[in-house]
């Protein structure tokens, strides 16, 4: 059996498991590593300017392909600076596996520099963290953390000592097995129990989440034969087209008014691969049915009437068989009716003119330009939901922070996406907010030659928060940014800047900046209006505020 170092098998571990990128910034601790990966004819490491970037890299690209996700961080800060972009692979249950070195075991739990103990660092991120500082504990450790996040969607991490990495290794390589991706499955009695449920509803609703990625035509077939209209979560904007009449726009604040009276007027809802809703949307009388493939997630926000676990490409197809053909004519006009309405709301604001840009008017610039097939990476801010108020998706994929919800997510998310599928149009919609959180790995897509299109929408707020604040009678001062002329940095640091201050330069202006061979940053001067969909929010929870303090009196 040859010899290889450690960090010779970890990097061979790692191809063996069909990692293809790795994700991290050099450090003391972790070199020997990145000579293995650099090395190894099937790995490529991609040398980031911040950690939080790395982890948010391996997140995007876990959630885009469905496959493991890797980055790697040295010692103390280089683990700190992870927990981020960790936190949100946690939360959207992306699998994700993060390698971080440590100091020699004999400076362990001592006060020798970047010592800390990796495992409490951690700890809110991570399902499983292990410590290997023995040669003979690194496959094991490496092993389980790789099972543990491919077959469980967990994050793991797995820290080593750096005395170990150039010491000598005779394990052999442990390929993963066929078995580890198998999907639980409801029994056949379970599933054909919900069917009297789906039979007798005679205004039935969908929200269609992130597991329905992929599977369009089967969601659309569904539910035209049930007659039910949907709603969407942001991830699974563009699994249906908007313009389908069965299809009423997004849920929440962000979302539309229509999916909302949709949902109080529905008499059962059934929540199809989604694991994150605002309950404020859902009436407390409406039965909910859920299916997705992890039993965990059945009621894991709200207590549901029935739940089913399995592959939604199989259940979709099952259920519809079982469902009776029952022509449902007054909830069709009432779903067209409250699409018009909508839609007549809200065409003022996806026309208006002047500049400042309104944000509207640019969300609506971007869709009439965007590739049908496109990757829209969003950040967090105010834009995300000008976004799922306006955007009407086709066949796009969309990429968010959805349960951490972390501001500079939108540029590291594509530019993994665009290593991983550089054939498609990728783009980043941010807030400036947000870009200035993540805006030094612009140099990223410089370097590596990424053609990412960065859009931000530059209003100098952190308006979400200043709409609150105005909103509460508080003073909104301290919510106003400071940020740079970003089409200026973009070409600084090598690649393309545009920047557009009126409505009529937007389509233009958009379409030379899609359409160029360089990472581009757009920077569209936008107006702050309060969001209009805010007032609704704060005042459900308000009153969900009033209910609350009902109870203690």
């Amino acid at each position: 059996m040859s010899t290889q170092t450690i960090a010779q098998w970890v990097a061979a571990q790692l191809a063996a498991w069909g990692v293809r990128a790795v994700y991290g910034v050099p450090g003391d601790a972790i070199l020997p590593l990145l000579a293995a990966i650099a090395a190894h004819p099937d790995l490529q490491f991609y040398s980031v300017i911040h950690e939080a970037t790395a982890a948010f890299m391996a997140t995007a690209h876990a959630k885009y392909t469905g496959e493991l996700g890797v980055c790697v961080a040295t010692s103390g800060p280089g683990i700190a600076n992870l927990l981020n972009g960790l936190m949100d692979a946690k939360k959207d249950q992306a699998p994700v596996l993060t390698i971080t070195g440590q100091v020699s075991a004999n400076n362990l739990d001592t006060d020798y520099k970047q010592a800390a103990d990796a495992n409490l660092l951690l700890l809110p991120a991570v399902g499983f963290s292990g410590l290997a500082a023995s040669p003979a504990a690194v496959n094991d450790l490496l092993v389980k953390a790789l099972r543990l996040s491919v077959a469980q969607g967990q994050l793991a991490h797995l820290a080593v000592t750096k005395d170990l990495w150039s010491r000598p290794s005779t394990q052999p390589v442990r390929a993963p097995e066929p078995y580890l991706n198998t999907k639980p499955q409801s029994a056949p009695e379970v599933i054909d129990g919900v069917l009297p449920l789906l039979n007798r509803a005679d205004q039935p609703a969908i929200l269609a989440g992130r597991g329905c990625s992929e599977l369009g035509p089967l969601l659309l077939a569904f539910a035209t034969h049930w007659e039910a209209g949907i709603t969407l979560t942001m991830p699974a904007k563009g699994v249906v087209p908007d313009t389908h009449p069965l299809v009423l726009g997004g849920l929440g604040p962000g979302g539309s008014e229509a999916s909302s009276r949709m949902l109080a007027e529905a008499d059962l809802l059934l929540i199809a691969g989604a694991t994150w809703w605002p309950e404020l949307y859902l009436p407390d009388h409406l039965p909910i049915v859920q299916i997705d493939t992890v039993p965990a997630n059945l009621g894991g926000r709200i207590p549901v009437t029935y739940g089913i676990v399995g592959d939604l490409a199989l259940l979709l197809p099952r259920l519809q068989e079982g469902l009776q053909k029952r022509e449902k004519p007054h909830w069709q006009q009432r779903l067209q009716a409250l699409k018009a309405d909508w839609e007549a709301k809200v065409a003022p604001e996806c026309t208006a003119a002047g500049a400042p840009v309104p944000p509207g008017r640019a969300i609506k610039a971007l869709e009439a330009v965007v590739n049908e097939d496109a990757v829209i990476c969003l950040d967090v801010g105010d834009h995300t939901v000008w976004f799922n108020r306006l955007f009407r998706g086709t066949r796009q994929k969309i990429l968010v922070s959805g349960g951490w919800r972390s501001m500079g997510f939108g540029l590291p998310a594509a530019l993994s996406v665009k290593l991983a599928a550089p054939e498609r149009q990728v783009i980043a919609l941010v807030g400036d907010g947000g870009l200035a959180q993540s805006l030094a790995d612009f140099c990223t897509a410089v370097r590596y030659r990424l053609p990412v299109k960065v859009i931000v929408l530059k209003n100098e707020w952190l308006a979400m928060e200043r709409d609150r604040m105005e909103l509460m009678a508080l003073d909104y001062r301290m919510t106003r940014v400071h940020t740079p002329d970003f089409a200026a940095f973009a070409r600084a640091c090598g690649g393309a800047g545009y920047t557009v201050h009126e409505a009529a330069e937007l389509e233009q202006v958009l379409d030379a900046a899609l359409n160029s061979p360089e990472p581009a940053i757009v920077q569209i001067h936008t107006a702050a209006p309060v969001f209009p969909g805010l007032v609704s929010q704060l005042t459900r929870e308000n009153q969900l505020q009033e209910r609350s303090e009902l109870v203690w009196v």
